[in-house]
């Protein structure tokens, strides 16, 4: 038995088999998705899948919301015995249902088939501040806190929309691309003697999320 590393580049697939001169074998199965699904966010715009395949495989999907880009649909193995590391990108329709939505990818290869989930939140990908189930807790801010932060990731051009009542407070940035985001809010100090929220809107690829924002008020003098 002898292993053999070779690339396939029209795939751009990275391959590595073991030949032997005793029985063929037939051997597929997914890697990503596995046991569990595959978690998108709803402006998600692509993401991989994974497999090993013996055989000549063909994918498809579902839905129409999640496709398998062209070139990855299918591919000719005409190799015996050699087991074949592959992948391939997966394209998502932004998630304005409000409700989460699964996708089944199928790969068909030879004899075989196999089906991987994909699930699509409903929602945009906020780290700061943090997530409840499906919905945001409110970014809590003391008093005489001068700053605070919110925190995102964006797969599309996002925008932040600050409610025009809420002149307290002011955004270090209110529109960007793709990418990890930190956006600081600047505020003064609250001397109303009650708490203030204030709402903003992350808009990403057509989703859009409100984010509040409550100042806390000066505790009362003992």
């Amino acid at each position: 038995m002898k292993t053999l590393r070779f690339l396939l580049p029209a795939f751009l697939l990275a391959a590595a088999f073991v030949a032997c001169n005793k029985e063929e074998f037939h051997q597929t199965r997914f890697l990503r998705p596995g046991s569990t699904p595959l978690l998108v966010y709803a402006d998600q715009q692509m993401d991989s899948i994974a497999f090993q395949s013996s055989e000549s495989y063909q994918l498809s999907t579902d839905v129409s919301w999640c496709q398998v880009e062209d070139m990855y649909k299918e591919l000719k193995i005409p190799y015996s015995n050699a087991l074949v590391d592959c992948f391939a990108w997966l394209r998502f329709e932004p998630n304005t249902t409000g409700k989460q939505r699964t996708a089944i990818v199928h790969l068909a290869a030879g004899d075989y088939s196999l089906d991987g989930c994909i699930i699509q939140y409903p929602f945009l990908c906020i780290t700061s501040p943090r997530r409840y189930g499906e919905g945001l807790v409110p970014l809590m801010l003391s008093y005489d806190a001068t700053q605070g932060q919110l925190a995102f990731t964006a797969f599309g051009t996002w925008t932040l929309t600050l409610e025009e009542s809420a002149t307290w407070l002011q955004l270090s940035q209110t529109q960007g691309g793709e990418g990890e985001r930190r956006v600081t809010v600047t505020m003064s100090t609250n001397e109303t003697g009650a708490d203030r929220s204030a709402i903003v809107t992350l808009t990403s690829r057509g989703v859009s999320e409100n984010i509040t924002i409550t100042q806390t008020k000066k505790p009362d003098e003992e």
